[in-house]
């Protein structure tokens, strides 16, 4: 017993003094990292692990661009020497689905984000297939095709396969999701309209359409908690360019950013997975003169991406994020996205900021 005793000792000091050390390095991590953490957390904003990504409109460039709540760059993913159209991460932040005419019309394919390896889903020539929008259950992508002659809503599996038209009326536009994906809501004409598009919503076999608003609209998201849509009613309506949501029984519409005047439109608007904020892209339109052409990069060259926080709705105060030249398209990146195991071309630091050196395409 008593030789026993005399070795116990030493290892219970040696013990002792490993957890010390430990100690002494979590104060010091808490000590470094701390103030660098509390940098993007403020005034109730979402955290940093809310991205938002986002297309240029500059010549040339084929990348998706990732940026944080405040506007910080994060992360180029490399597409490809091909242009790019309106896109949409799958849930589980591993694929991104998105239009491209590389072929000579408008299809649809879809981009595995680890490898930037791509794959085509629609193969009709002469048809626009264009604004696909990953299902939250990620079983399906509704997207808009001129297949049949008129711009409708067509579903078909995240494959490719069983193809289904949702919508025969013509002239629609992005289709929205509802978190549960038993819904959808677009943008598109009355059958009785000549000009105008309005809101509406359906389930997601196509039944049950039901106009959502009286007067004409376009851009419309859906809220995480499932219960509004958020929507750009026409200007001579509210006094100038504002984004508004209204529940999906129909009523109770209200205003989420400032009233923006002149001529300036918001060309999309997408609510973060938190409810947190809305993001929105404002685009200052030049003036129009007969005769003269203006190419689309003319036209965005002046948007800006803002974001809007909802605790924040109602006291005038969006958040301008960012100057760069965008389009006419935004997505929040999903946080499945971030949890995913950094290769060598995508690190993540500690604190959740992403970077990636310069790659060439595959």
């Amino acid at each position: 017993m008593q030789n026993l005793q005399y070795q116990t000792e030493p290892c219970l000091k040696k013990k002792d003094m490993i957890n010390m050390k430990r100690i002494r390095i979590y104060l010091i991590l808490a000590i470094v990292l701390l103030p660098s953490i509390s940098l993007f957390i403020s005034d109730g904003w979402a955290a940093e692990t809310e991205i938002i990504s986002f297309l240029p409109r500059t010549n040339g460039e084929h990348s998706i661009h990732l940026i944080n709540t405040q506007g910080e760059p994060l992360q180029k993913l490399t597409v490809g020497p091909e242009s790019m159209g309106n896109f949409s991460w799958s849930p589980d932040g591993l694929s991104i689905v998105y239009s491209s005419n590389r072929n000579g019309s408008p299809d649809i394919y879809v981009m595995d984000v680890r490898t930037n390896t791509h794959h085509r889903l629609t193969f009709l020539e002469d048809s626009r297939d264009i604004s696909p929008a990953w299902s939250p259950n990620g079983k399906w992508i509704a997207f808009i095709s001129e297949r049949n002659g008129e711009m409708d809503i067509y579903r078909m599996d995240a494959n490719g396969g069983n193809v289904m038209r949702l919508t025969n009326r013509g002239g629609c536009k992005r289709p929205a999701w509802s978190p549960d994906s038993q819904s959808i809501a677009f943008s598109g004409k009355r059958k009785d309209a000549e000009i105008g598009s309005f809101i509406y919503v359906m389930s997601a076999e196509g039944r049950g359409l039901r106009r959502l608003t009286d007067t004409f609209t376009r851009v419309c998201t859906w809220a995480p908690n499932g219960k509004e849509i958020a929507f750009v009613p026409p200007g001579d309506a509210v006094g100038g360019t504002a984004l508004f949501s209204i529940d999906v029984d129909g009523k109770n519409m209200r205003q989420l950013t400032r009233l923006y005047k002149g001529l300036v439109t918001i060309s999309d608007a997408i609510w973060s997975p938190s409810g947190k904020c809305v993001a929105y892209v404002l685009v200052q339109l030049p003036e129009i003169r007969p005769g003269i052409w203006i190419p689309a990069e003319g036209i965005f060259a002046n948007s800006v991406i803002s974001v809007v926080n909802t605790a924040d709705i109602g006291s005038d105060k969006p958040l301008e994020t960012t100057r760069k030249l965008v389009g006419s398209d935004i997505q929040w990146v999903p946080d499945s996205f971030l949890s995913v195991s950094p290769s060598a071309e995508k690190q993540m630091t500690l604190w959740g900021k992403l970077k990636q050196p310069e790659s060439t395409t595959k």
